[in-house]
């Protein structure tokens, strides 16, 4: 991806932060923008994420890893914060609105190696129809490889609500594959 680093005065935390961008600037991106489906806001927000965990590292009010960095489920749940952030102010100023045609499955690699064409856009179709809760669980879940207890702690959500959203995401997603003619096992 193409954000520019921010660049802190060099010390200790500058390092760490360093390591947490090279580690999961990525990963958040993705994840946001298919989140939002909007990839210049993922971006936006991105910045925002990174820069909000640089001032809570150099604060010390992250509590870290043995590696100095913060678990990836805090990072997510920032991410997943400053998104809800920006939904609240929008709709606020009553301009929030999602365009489902936006391609979602782009977002990242996942394990199910997707063909490009029509399964492509069928995909973006059904995701773009699931609701942004099962959306999100469906994305951490899949795309980023985050288990349940991780998951629940970004939405901040029981773990068994995480596994019955993961199970009706896929339910629904593969009905609506289905009814676009492709066959799912």
């Amino acid at each position: 991806m193409a954000l520019q680093a921010i660049r802190p005065h060099h010390d200790d935390r500058s390092d760490d932060f360093a390591r947490l961008v090279e580690r999961d600037l990525d990963r958040v991106w993705r994840f946001l923008r298919s989140l939002l489906r909007d990839p210049d806001l993922a971006r936006d927000l991105c910045h925002d994420t990174f820069l909000r965990l640089h001032e809570s590292l150099r604060r010390d009010e992250i509590r870290q890893l043995d590696d100095g960095l913060p678990r990836a489920a805090y990072v997510f749940a920032a991410a997943r914060n400053a998104a809800a952030s920006h939904g609240r102010r929008a709709r606020r100023q009553a301009t929030f609105g999602l365009d489902a045609s936006d391609d979602i499955a782009d977002a990242g690699r996942t394990d199910l190696a997707l063909v490009h064409g029509e399964l492509r856009k069928d995909l973006d179709t059904a995701l773009a129809r699931l609701d942004e809760d099962h959306r999100a669980v469906f994305l951490l879940s899949e795309i980023e490889g985050l288990r349940y207890e991780e998951i629940a702690e970004v939405l901040d959500i029981p773990a068994g609500t995480v596994a019955s959203r993961k199970h009706h995401a896929v339910q629904r997603l593969r009905r609506d594959m289905e009814r676009m003619g492709h066959a799912v096992s």
